[in-house]
């Protein structure tokens, strides 16, 4: 379990979070997203010990160990891991602090990445599976994901999720991912939390979230309708309400339409800019 108590965090004058609260059990796949600029990769971060909190604490199940960074992978959104290294002296490097034996370099020889390259030379993609391998080498039971796979092409997009999903089979592998793209994982998340000036303003299973945001297209949406936001037409609009209930059904003209969570994302991060 990943329990948040009381977080507060500010960078100098610009606080991002306070008295924040949030707790996500063992095995639970988990999205988090919102605009930009509302602290979604900066709680991976406090997550991942990188930053420290101004106040409040982040907790991991005792199972972790008494240092639970040795448990967590992060893949960060920079990737300036072992930049002046060759990719097998990075290798090398990970090896000796963590104690490892040895680590199994498949991805890295699947993607033709070559042992003499420098890290800062190779490609986004190529590094964001380099980052990958050394991660998964540690067993982690906490996998924190920033956006960085957004920058990566399909294949190798498609490679990182697959061991993802492999390790999913495996064992009760807890994942916190931050606004990637939605198409690809919707499949594994099981959780959404919409963060909202340094707080959670939506936090739904996905199942849930699914039924109670829909698409209405109609003329007029009454009153009494809460509407994310909207997309007006000649003819008519389109309004992301939420939340729907069934009992809508017959009060409602016009078609009603389910959506994806993509679609279900974009709904709110409309309704923030509208």
């Amino acid at each position: 379990m990943i329990d948040i108590a009381g977080l507060s965090f500010s960078y100098g004058k610009t606080r991002v979070f306070k008295d924040f609260n949030l707790s996500i059990p063992d095995g639970q796949v988990c999205l988090i997203t919102g605009i930009n600029g509302v602290g979604k990769s900066t709680l991976l971060r406090l997550m991942a010990g990188v930053l420290r909190p101004d106040k409040g604490a982040i907790r991991f199940d005792a199972r972790l160990g008494p240092d639970p960074r040795r448990k967590i992978g992060f893949i960060s959104d920079s990737l300036s891991l072992y930049e002046s290294l060759t990719v097998s002296e990075a290798i090398a490097l990970h090896k000796s602090a963590y104690g490892l034996p040895a680590i199994d370099d498949a991805l890295i020889r699947h993607t033709k990445i070559g042992s003499g390259q420098k890290v800062r030379e190779l490609s986004i993609g190529q590094r964001t599976i380099l980052h990958l391998e050394l991660v998964l080498s540690l067993a982690p039971e906490v996998f924190l994901i920033d956006e960085i796979i957004h920058s990566i092409d399909a294949y190798l997009r498609r490679i990182f999720l697959e061991q993802i999903v492999q390790l999913l089979a495996k064992r009760r592998l807890t994942v916190v991912m931050v606004n990637v793209n939605f198409h690809d994982i919707e499949h594994l998340v099981e959780r959404v939390i919409l963060l909202k000036s340094g707080e959670i303003a939506v936090d739904e299973t996905i199942d849930a979230l699914k039924a109670k945001v829909k698409k209405v297209s109609s003329r007029s949406a009454p009153d009494s309708l809460y509407v994310l936001s909207r997309i007006d037409y000649e003819d008519h609009s389109d309004f992301f309400v939420y939340p729907f209930h069934e009992g809508l059904r017959g009060t409602l003209g016009g078609e009603i339409r389910d959506l994806n969570l993509t679609e279900i994302v974009s709904a709110f991060i409309g309704g923030e800019y509208a």
